[in-house]
């Protein structure tokens, strides 16, 4: 007989290293995007907000769909968080240090020129609003302040970074839990 347990911890890591490579990739392509091809701040916002969003929920819906189709169709509400939770930390630590690395190791001129396009995108979107020079001056200063700081890797705040990580992923993989348990029905006797 398998073990359903950990055939959900093996399952889930496999699609989390899946899920998580995806958005690795789907984030350095976004920071290519913003480096050299955003112009328009309407599109970058649908692009960079609601549509990444749609994808990424829609894949994370998709690889939990496929992981409890893979081990049977039916898991308990425990197994349930379990193999999501394994899915989405492992997805996480790939993806989030994948981003990390690549944008402060690996290429950091692209990293600088989507920081760049950005801030020129914001500063253009906020003129023609008609806001006020201070304003837009202050909004800038804090976008390339929260770049600086979130360029500098640490020890310290990838710790940081983990255990807020692991507290959301739980929080998220307990309520995807509860959506995604099924049951194995009660035998008739």
């Amino acid at each position: 007989m398998v073990d359903l347990n950990a055939a959900v911890r093996k399952q889930g890591a496999l699609r989390g290293l899946l899920f998580g490579s995806i958005m690795l990739i789907i984030d350095v392509l976004k920071l290519f995007y913003l480096a050299y091809v955003a112009k328009s701040p309407l599109v970058t916002f649908v692009l960079l907000y609601p549509v990444y969003y749609l994808v990424l929920f829609g894949l994370a819906l998709l690889f939990i769909s496929n992981l409890r189709s893979k081990i049977g169709n039916y898991w308990s509400l425990k197994q349930a968080i379990t193999g999501i939770f394994v899915m989405l930390i492992v997805s996480s630590l790939i993806w989030n240090n994948g981003v990390t690395l690549y944008s402060g190791k690996i290429n950091p001129v692209v990293a600088q020129k989507a920081h760049a396009g950005l801030v020129d995108m914001r500063r253009g979107a906020m003129q023609s609003q008609k806001q006020p020079a201070d304003k837009i001056e202050k909004e800038i200063a804090d976008m390339n302040k929260n770049f600086v700081a979130t360029s500098n890797f640490t020890i310290g705040s990838f710790f940081q970074s983990l255990t807020i990580s692991i507290i959301l992923v739980f929080a998220v993989a307990a309520v995807l839990g509860i959506l995604f348990k099924r049951e194995q029905p009660a035998q008739q006797a």
